[in-house]
């Protein structure tokens, strides 16, 4: 039986944190940063600057919900990935990212 939630070591905006998340989330995450060609730690950090208010856990949840219906609803993501350059800061991230959020709540 998989644990509930399971613990992973982020570092968000240069500072070391942990979150807690079911393994199905770690799982959809690690696939998010393989299609957008990134880390968990620089969109963790990304999310965490767009939502700063938030729980940053419940932002991350709320973030992959919202990608992934995205994909379902067939929008095109474009995150600036289009040569292949892995995102290094949340300034990288393109506004249909960003639209994410918005439609989120």
């Amino acid at each position: 039986m998989l644990p509930s939630l399971i613990s992973r070591n982020v570092v968000v905006a240069g500072q070391r944190t942990s979150f807690r998340l079911e393994p199905e989330m770690w799982s959809a995450l690690d696939l998010i940063c393989q299609q957008e060609q990134t880390d968990v730690h620089s969109l963790c950090t990304w999310i965490s600057t767009y939502k700063p208010r938030s729980n940053r856990t419940s932002a991350i949840r709320a973030f992959i919900v919202s990608y992934l219906r995205a994909q379902i609803d067939g929008v095109h993501i474009n995150t600036g990935q289009d040569n292949h350059i892995p995102v290094q800061d949340q300034e990288d991230m393109s506004e249909g990212l960003r639209h994410l959020f918005r439609a989120a709540g």
